[in-house]
């Protein structure tokens, strides 16, 4: 018993260092040093094995190889496998055809499971941890059985008691931890928010009141037939930027008025369709065609002045990323209680670091925005209980996918 609870320390080894080590995207050192304890860790547990009476070893070799897979990436978990059979191909070389073929099954099973660990709830993660050595326990509860080795059954209940409580554990630090680095950036975002929304409201007015001015002034002197073509070229180029300014004004008081909670059932065709007409002419403009594929029977509940500004906002970006044209896709399908709604472009991409900070105050992948916009669209899925998902390759394109809960038609 007293082996076992040291193993179980051992384990504690990993998610400890995940706790001290800084959380930063795309960290790269962070990630190696977490996954050099996470050998660390394993290397110690297949070294001191538990022994028991009839030469039978016991260890916790699987729960690292479970963290590298679903907390590190693919090829971590890979190589923590390949590991584990040199180092019993090395001890042990007559069992290695059995090892490889038992862990080429346990690979198959993670690749398998491992995108629904990932985008599962904090509970779905437990469990997984949790029912995870239940199917391994009943195979060597068999094994021992066949061997007539009954007398060690009550040591393998006690092991695989042991194995889950170590693994539930490791998986709730870990998910804890990750949850107050989240809830971190939100409160971070917050203040940021805050921010904008104070400045927002005390100066947009201000500023647009004389800028309605100057721009209706410039307006006159427009028409003005006695104007040259540099300065009616000067006169062009103010009364786009003062556009630009209008429209970072508009952006700022839509994040600084209070939301308010008008929602009704909305057909996707009908709002998508408009939207599609609505942008037509910026991107013909842009040498951009507009392919929309909507499923009709779709319908979500939420404001649809709110969803046309969504994909508005979504839209636009597509058209300004793709400055030699090309063609953007609007789609709408149902998938279980979900309507998917997906835009994709072919334009320049995003990079995997630009995708981590998409939607912070001020950061925009455009040399001239704001940011705005994205940040308001993040919050009107929010406010319509939808999700979101961007997978972006730069030089081929971005995708941008949205999860609302579809509702039957009334």
């Amino acid at each position: 018993m007293n082996s076992l609870i040291l193993h179980f320390f051992i384990m504690m080894i990993i998610p400890l260092i995940r706790i001290i080590l800084p959380k930063k995207p795309n960290d790269l050192k962070a990630d190696y040093t977490f996954l050099l304890f996470i050998v660390f860790s394993l290397i110690l547990t297949i070294t001191y094995p538990v022994h028991i009476m009839d030469g039978t070893t016991f260890d916790l070799k699987l729960i690292p190889v479970f963290i590298a897979f679903f907390y590190v990436s693919i090829n971590a978990g890979i190589l923590m496998i390949g590991f584990i059979v040199l180092f019993k191909g090395i001890t042990d070389p007559s069992g290695i055809f059995f090892l490889i073929l038992n862990y080429t099954i346990f690979t198959a099973i993670f690749l398998s499971i491992r995108r629904y660990f990932l985008n599962g709830t904090f509970i779905r993660r437990l469990m997984i941890g949790l029912l995870f050595y239940i199917p391994i326990s009943i195979s060597r509860l068999i094994l021992f059985m066949n061997n007539e080795q009954l007398e060690d059954v009550d040591n393998l209940l006690i092991f695989s008691l042991m194995s889950m409580i170590t693994l539930v554990v490791t998986i709730y630090l870990i998910e804890l931890d990750q949850l107050k680095s989240d809830l971190r950036n939100k409160l971070q975002t917050a203040d940021k928010m805050n921010a904008i929304s104070q400045l927002a409201a005390s100066v947009a007015h201000e500023i647009r009141n004389p800028m309605t001015t100057v721009k209706g002034f410039m307006q006159l002197m427009q028409t003005d037939q006695n104007l040259n073509q540099k300065q009616q070229q000067y006169i062009s180029v103010s009364l786009k930027e003062l556009e630009r300014t209008n429209q970072i004004i508009s952006d700022f008081l839509t994040l600084a008025k209070p939301s308010y909670s008008l929602t009704e059932m909305i057909h996707l065709e009908e709002v998508i369709n408009d939207v599609v007409i609505f942008m037509q002419s910026f991107a013909h403009i842009s040498n951009v065609s507009l392919i929309a594929s909507v499923n009709p029977n779709l319908y979500i509940k939420g404001n649809p002045n709110e969803l046309k500004q969504l994909l508005i906002n979504l839209i636009k970006n597509g058209i300004e990323s793709m400055e030699n044209g090309g063609n953007i896709e609007v789609m709408a399908v149902s998938e279980g209680e979900y309507a998917i709604v997906s835009l994709k472009d072919e334009g320049a991409g995003i990079s995997k670091k630009q995708l981590k900070q998409i939607g912070q105050p001020y950061y925009s992948t455009k040399s001239r925005g704001t940011g705005l916009g994205l940040m308001i669209a993040f919050d009107i899925i929010k406010r319509m209980n939808g999700q979101y998902k961007i997978t972006s390759e730069e030089g081929i394109g971005t995708s941008f996918i949205i999860m609302f809960p579809s509702v039957s038609e009334e």
